[in-house]
C-alpha cells in the first residue's frame, strides 16, 4: 500500500514540475505578446506625431509660399524634429523585428522570420549565418548483414 502512494507522490509530483514549466513558457510567451503590443502602440504614436509635423510643415510652408512666395524658417525647424522621429520610427520597428524574431531584407527592407532563406517580397538571399552554423553533416554507412548458415 506504501508503494502506491510512493508512486502516487512521485506522479503528483512529475505533474506539479510539468505545471511550473508550462506555467513559465506561458508567462513568457504573454510578456513577449505585451512587449510587442507596447513597442506597436508606440510606432503608431510616432507615426501621428509624424503625420502631424507634416501637416503643421506643410501649411506652414504653404501659407508663406501664397504670401511672400518664399519658405520660412518654421518649415527647416519642422524638418529636424521630423527627422528625430523618423530615426526613432526606424528604432522602434527594429526593436518590434527583434522581439517577433524576424530580420529586414537587405535589398528591399521587408521583414523575413529568421528561419527563411530567401525574401518573402523580393527574393534577395537573406543573411543568417545563424542557421549555417547549426547545420552539420551525418553519414550512414550500411553493412550487409552476415547470413549465419547452421
Amino acid at each position: 500500500m506504501e508503494e502506491m502512494f510512493d508512486k502516487l507522490k512521485e506522479q503528483a509530483y512529475k505533474a506539479k514540475d510539468g505545471a511550473v514549466k508550462l506555467t513559465k513558457t506561458v508567462i513568457g510567451k504573454t510578456n513577449n505578446v505585451v512587449s510587442q503590443t507596447k513597442v506597436k502602440f508606440a510606432i503608431s504614436e510616432t507615426e501621428d506625431k509624424i503625420k502631424e509635423i507634416y501637416c503643421e510643415m506643410g501649411k506652414s510652408a504653404y501659407e508663406r509660399y501664397k504670401s511672400s512666395g518664399e519658405c520660412c524658417e518654421t518649415v527647416a525647424e519642422k524638418c529636424g524634429k521630423l527627422d528625430a522621429l523618423m530615426d526613432e520610427l526606424g528604432e522602434l520597428k527594429e526593436q518590434l523585428a527583434e522581439l517577433k524574431e524576424t530580420v529586414q531584407c537587405p535589398s528591399c527592407g521587408a521583414y523575413n522570420h529568421t528561419e527563411d532563406a530567401y525574401c518573402s517580397k523580393c527574393g534577395e538571399k537573406l543573411n543568417n549565418t545563424e542557421d549555417d552554423d547549426d547545420e552539420q553533416t551525418v553519414t550512414i554507412t550500411a553493412k550487409r548483414p552476415e547470413i549465419i548458415e547452421d
